[in-house]
């Protein structure tokens, strides 16, 4: 199997972006959060992050639709509505498979598929295309081609994957960041399902962050920055079509450097309007294990124990630990007799 080896420059914008980016993440992480504060901001950048990535495919919900949606009890009905729910949950996953270090496989890109589309498309869940498809536009009098992916069979979908896969992989000097962009631009090129492609590659693109150690979404998000101009987002993902990826490259980081800044201005806002609703014994410190049970509770509202051991494969006591642990700090309340309680958000957290 040849390898899949990209082209681009080092040109001082890129080394510049990257210093920058290096810096202002540094000094995101020295921001040490309350915990509840922690909480609020990576609660509020997935659903801005849900959003926007489905803003950029046509969804026309307004950030508040999407809000009410997720956090909302209402079964989504619409594409639209279903579209923003699985994105969200898509992200849910990722941050649990990140915690077990899953490898990003064509199988794990399958199920995330499905994920992304279950409701929407019947035909080819989870399902590599096999046929031609081209990216473009449909106007009154011609067909107007962007993008017409290299392959279009099952296999070499697979295989070209499976390459880019095994490249990203890899043990070398490539700065992450580097990686991370082109792993975006090389999926959405390849092309690899009949829909959901935008929305696939920027999740798998959050996703090899994380496992850098790159705490996307808890931090900052990458789709806020293709929203805005999403014309400039397409064309500049297509400059790269012909293998050579510089140009993409630094708009790629220039978008890291902007998402890193926005957060550190949404910090310093939080701070400033919470500082009154955190005093005293609020201020309470929260494990890395207890955040991730308070995130799986923001997403599904109410948890039973058996949720937490499946989430996060501990043991029936770790769960039960962690849960009462959570009760006493004042953040959960606990519902119910032994065998059937669960648990919820504290009110005044809400």
């Amino acid at each position: 199997m040849h390898m899949f080896e990209p082209r681009f420059n080092f040109t001082s914008k890129v080394v510049n972006e990257l210093s920058k980016i290096e810096r202002l993440y540094g000094q995101l992480l020295g921001e040490r959060l309350i915990p509840s504060l922690a909480l609020k901001l990576s609660e509020e950048n997935q659903i801005l992050a849900t959003h926007y990535s489905t803003s950029i495919e046509g969804n026309p919900l307004s950030p508040f639709d999407v809000t009410n949606i997720i956090l909302g009890d209402q079964i989504p009905t619409t594409k639209s509505e279903k579209e923003v729910k699985n994105y969200f949950s898509v992200l849910n996953k990722i941050f649990i498979l990140a915690k077990k270090h899953a490898a990003i496989t064509t199988k794990l890109t399958t199920e995330l598929h499905h994920e992304l589309m279950s409701g929407i498309e019947e035909k080819d869940l989870g399902e590599f295309r096999n046929g031609s498809v081209f990216v473009g536009h449909k106007t009154k009098t011609e067909v107007v081609v962007k993008h017409n992916p290299p392959f279009h069979t099952k296999t070499e979908i697979e295989n070209a994957l499976k390459e880019l896969y095994q490249w990203v992989e890899k043990q070398d000097d490539l700065h992450p960041l580097i990686k991370a962009g082109i792993l975006h631009h090389r999926f959405a090129y390849i092309h690899p399902f009949f829909d959901g492609n935008g929305r696939l590659a920027r999740a798998l693109t959050a996703y090899y962050l994380l496992l850098k150690q790159y705490e996307v979404v808890k931090f900052f998000i990458l789709d806020d920055y293709y929203d805005i101009d999403r014309q400039l987002y397409s064309d500049t993902l297509h400059t790269a079509d012909n293998g050579e990826e510089t140009k993409w490259i630094e708009y790629f980081l220039e978008g890291i450097a902007y998402s890193l800044q926005s957060a550190l201005a949404k910090i310093k806002d939080l701070r400033t309007s919470n500082l009154e609703d955190l005093a005293g014994e609020k201020r309470v410190l929260v494990t890395n294990r207890e955040e991730d049970v308070l995130r799986i509770i923001i997403e599904k509202k109410a948890v039973k124990s058996s949720d937490i051991t499946e989430a996060l494969s501990v043991t029936r006591q770790q769960a039960h630990a962690l849960l009462a642990s959570l009760v006493k700090k004042g953040l959960l309340e606990k519902f119910g007799k032994t065998k059937t309680s669960y648990y919820k958000l504290l009110k005044e957290n809400n």
